[in-house]
């Protein structure tokens, strides 16, 4: 019977254990208890709670009652939290003990918190302690309070930084746009169209340094009456990576693109001068890198209306309006006078217009007028009649009568 009880004790002091709390979904909350608790925790014991809650979350655990045996820097019995090995706090004591932190909250840095209670080998009937009892609840980090350990302890957030439910979110001031890695703002440029006749342009800072990471984008678009002239200024630096074959003009250039042409590609130092585009739309992209240095670039446009060639005189007949000049959308109307009729090639039309394109070109061609022959009034009773003719042999000259 003595061994039994010896064998039965050898047991129930060597318990170690560990406990997760959830092995699939997190728990936001809970309460966690010593052994027995509230009744004397057991001796010789090593328990271990592993707690963790979703990402962009920390745990907040609140310690409701500490009764723990104390000892000289809590050596024998204690309650330890951990942190990824870190130790965050090792208590034991009881309520007026200097070691006591009942009334204390640990916060983990992060998303998990790990608990290591141990005893000592003390006599059962002389170990009255209660232990612990702790309640804990995932609170959301702060992201924006921190700094990224990645960037040298800058901003998470270049400009503005907004907490979330579990994570954070950036964004910018007004005049800025978000970056692709979702921190950094860009100073926004472009991305409007300008449908005055004239007016200017010029790249962000202009003639200082354009920022790095733009992507701006200029539409020039008018009346398609108009044509649109852009003109550079020689104050014109966008930075240039020669190679052998030339300038490449890749990190950082200004394309400009005219509907139906080829599109121009300009870097270096030598401006683009006068473009005349013959468009009533044009589109400027200009883009810059982080690595290189452009000093940007300057324009005025200014607009023309499209003028097309006049369209000259039509005989026996008059075009309206009559004007000096005809531009783009302009109209022409043809008429005959009495007794003519309009002709356009061989088909009798009733009526003509046309117009002046955008292209400078006139529509159709002018018709002509030919005169009306009608029926006869006076019927011809003579008649008449044509002897002879045949195929006349070389070099003989054929003949004919006519007889009346």
């Amino acid at each position: 019977m003595g061994w039994t009880h010896c064998i039965i004790w050898f047991l129930w002091f060597s318990v170690s254990e560990c406990q997760q709390l959830s092995t699939t979904e997190p728990e936001m909350h809970g309460q966690i208890q010593s052994p027995q608790y509230p009744r004397p925790y057991p001796p010789h014991l090593e328990k271990q709670w592993d707690l963790w809650v979703p990402r962009g979350y920390q745990i907040q655990l609140s310690l409701t009652h500490l009764d723990i045996k104390v000892s000289a820097g809590c050596s024998q019995d204690s309650l330890t939290f951990f942190y990824d090995e870190k130790v965050l706090g090792r208590f034991c004591g009881q309520g007026n003990s200097t070691d006591h932190h009942g009334d204390e909250t640990i916060l983990s840095p992060g998303n998990k918190l790990t608990l290591v209670f141990q005893t000592s080998d003390s006599t059962p009937e002389h170990q009255q302690h209660t232990g612990f009892s702790a309640t804990y609840k995932a609170i959301d980090i702060d992201e924006c309070s921190k700094t990224d350990p990645g960037l040298d302890s800058g901003p998470l957030c270049s400009q503005i930084c907004i907490n979330t439910a579990g994570s954070y979110r950036c964004s910018c001031h007004s005049g800025y746009k978000l970056h692709l890695d979702q921190r950094t703002c860009l100073l926004s440029c472009g991305g409007c169209v300008f449908d005055k006749h004239e007016g200017h342009l010029s790249s962000p800072g202009y003639p200082k340094p354009s920022p790095p990471f733009l992507s701006c984008k200029y539409i020039i678009s008018v009346e398609p009456r108009f044509i649109v002239t852009l003109n550079f200024r020689d104050n014109f630096h966008i930075d240039n990576k020669d190679n052998q074959h030339g300038s490449s003009c890749q990190g950082h250039f200004l394309q400009v693109t005219i509907p139906g042409r080829l599109a121009m590609k300009f870097c270096g130092t030598k401006s683009p001068g006068l473009i005349v585009t013959n468009s009533s739309t044009v589109r400027l992209d200009y883009h810059t890198e982080e690595e290189g240095l452009s000093n940007g670039w300057s324009l005025q446009y200014s607009t023309h209306e499209v003028k097309c060639p006049h369209p000259g005189s039509v005989t026996k007949g008059s075009i309206t309006p009559d004007l000096n000049e005809y531009f783009s959308g302009d109209s022409i109307h043809v008429t005959c006078d009495q007794e003519y009729k309009l002709m356009m090639g061989q088909q009798e039309i009733k009526t003509f217009s046309a117009m002046c394109q955008s292209d400078g070109q006139w529509q159709l061609p002018l018709p002509t007028c030919i005169a009306v022959c009608g029926q006869p009034t006076n019927h011809i009773n003579v008649y008449q009649r044509i002897f002879g003719g045949q195929n006349a042999p070389d070099n003989t000259i054929p003949w004919q009568v006519l007889l009346s």
